[in-house]
């Protein structure tokens, strides 16, 4: 649990590196707190620019490229190891799958069940990552945490 929830903290900053914030851009909210600040974050992103959810495909090929070009997938990654499997971006996109390994799709952090897929959190790119589509299946809606008593791990150790 700990490498998942430090490996999201690490793509989200790495994300973070590339969009540069306005000079400026929160400067409305600077100081405010409570009901205050949670209104005024609200008039600072509202006219944002969502974007489709079949477009994540293409923003992963520059937010979760790895190093070698390969796709970045939570659950084949082995930080300071070797994966035992890679995705190539496009071809290896999700169609069907059987097993681990066969394809990468897109996964909600946070279950999208949980928002009744509403707008703009289904297409959301800060919280939907590519990971392995058959382990993405076996997550469900299920929160990240802990077991002692998984009924099911992957390759690369994560348990459901």
């Amino acid at each position: 649990m700990r490498r998942i929830l430090l490996t999201l903290m690490v793509a989200t900053i790495s994300l973070s590196l590339f969009a540069q914030i306005p000079n400026g851009y929160y400067d409305d909210a600077e100081g405010l707190s409570g009901e205050s600040l949670k209104t005024e974050l609200y008039y600072i992103i509202k006219d944002h620019n969502s974007q489709s959810y079949s477009s994540l495909w293409n923003h992963y090929q520059t937010t979760d490229d790895k190093p070698n070009g390969k796709v970045w997938d939570m659950y084949s990654d082995v930080p300071g190891g070797t994966p035992p499997y890679e995705f190539t971006f496009i071809n290896d996109q999700c169609g069907n799958y059987n097993s681990e390994g066969d394809c990468y799709n897109r996964e909600h952090s946070f279950p999208k069940s949980w928002f009744n897929d509403a707008s703009p959190m289904v297409t959301d790119i800060f919280h939907i990552v590519p990971t392995d589509g058959y382990v993405n299946g076996k997550r469900s809606n299920w929160p990240f945490g802990e077991t002692n008593s998984p009924s099911w791990t992957s390759m690369n150790g994560s348990k459901v």
